[in-house]
């Protein structure tokens, strides 16, 4: 099983002086094998040539689009946005898009934070050596998922864009270790800004030492966060970051 996500020719010039060959982008559907559980996913390669290492982007879906189907978590407009932007950059990426099971084998509900080992299983399975960058995105309960992985796994990270996600029990300390670009709107009713506090957990991230930025949209609501957050402003930022 298969599925291609279709994306335009990249068109800008190739600084080596060579035309550039058009691209796209296909999502191959995956299983990844952690305790004993065929666990799936979606995976691209992007501009991935020999003599260069490619780094891994990671992408953590909304609620909504937890199961076994391994499709509802592409339906997300995120992962094109960022996509588009790897290919039209130049950039060398292996892109990964995991799908979130609904409950565990006792038929407990899963989310994000639950599967922190089972990511970093997948992640390290992908790296094509450990120099390799990793990159993590991901909107609501995504976003709630990136902070987490920042605070449980704080040296494996090169930047991260948690979108309308709450960072609650994590460590800032952790998490100061890697770069973060967040993103809340101010009208969204679900990650509602004034419980989150986001601004006061940053302000101990930077106390311990971190770097990041933060964007409030004013009028947004949840959905318009998690979809339109991405955009190449904020994304050059974030690959900035080597």
């Amino acid at each position: 099983m298969a599925a291609c996500l279709l994306l335009g020719a990249c068109s800008k010039n190739d600084p080596t002086g060579n035309d550039p060959e058009p691209r796209d982008i296909e999502f191959v559907a995956k299983t990844y094998d952690f305790a004993n559980s065929d666990r799936p996913y979606r995976r691209a390669e992007i501009n991935v040539k020999e003599g260069v290492t490619p780094s891994v982007i990671l992408y953590l879906h909304g609620g909504s689009a937890k199961g076994s189907d391994n499709a509802k978590q592409m339906e997300e407009p995120a992962i094109v946005r960022i996509a588009e932007y790897v290919r039209d950059q130049g950039l060398s990426a292996v892109f990964l898009v995991p799908q979130c099971p609904e409950k565990d084998s006792q038929g407990k509900m899963m989310d994000w934070v639950k599967m922190g080992k089972a990511l970093e299983y997948l992640i390290k399975s992908e790296m094509a050596s450990t120099e390799s960058r990793v990159y993590i995105f991901g909107g609501s309960m995504g976003g709630t998922g990136t902070w987490n992985m920042l605070s449980s796994y704080p040296d494996l990270f090169t930047a991260a864009m948690p979108c309308a996600g709450n960072p609650k029990g994590c460590d800032a300390a952790n998490v100061a270790k890697t770069p973060v670009y967040a993103v809340m709107g101010s009208a969204d009713k679900v990650m509602r800004p004034e419980e989150v506090n986001l601004q006061s957990f940053l302000d101990a991230v930077k106390t311990a030492g971190g770097q990041y930025k933060f964007d409030t949209e004013e009028g947004w609501d949840h959905e318009r966060t998690c979809k339109e957050s991405y955009t190449s402003t904020r994304l050059d930022w974030v690959f900035s970051h080597k």
